[in-house]
């Protein structure tokens, strides 16, 4: 979908905008964590509720921060003293699609 620019998401994560190495990295990471999102929204089977709710601020911070995650974190193993951070999720449960 591509909700989020890259040059929004360069600017979060304080890449030079002309600097265009890691372009197909970011898109494709900005893909991976829209797909997420949608996915841990419950939203894959409406294509309008997954736009809507790709639009709302607190969604898009969520996915900055997840696309910061990847960025920083190319590996599946990390060695150094990282901590996850519950924000992408706090910041997407409100629009969680919930069923009983």
């Amino acid at each position: 979908m591509g909700v989020l620019s890259l040059e929004l998401i360069k600017q979060h994560l304080n890449i030079p905008s002309d600097f265009t190495g890691d372009d197909q990295l970011l898109e494709q990471e900005r893909d991976s964590a829209e797909a997420y999102a949608v996915t841990f929204l419950d939203l894959e089977d409406d294509d309008e509720a997954a736009a809507e709710a790709l639009a709302k601020p607190q969604v898009k911070q969520a996915l900055l921060m997840f696309i910061a995650t990847l960025y920083n974190s190319r590996e599946s193993e990390v060695y150094s003293g990282t901590q996850e951070t519950k924000a992408f999720d706090r910041l997407l449960y409100q629009y969680k699609k919930w069923s009983i």
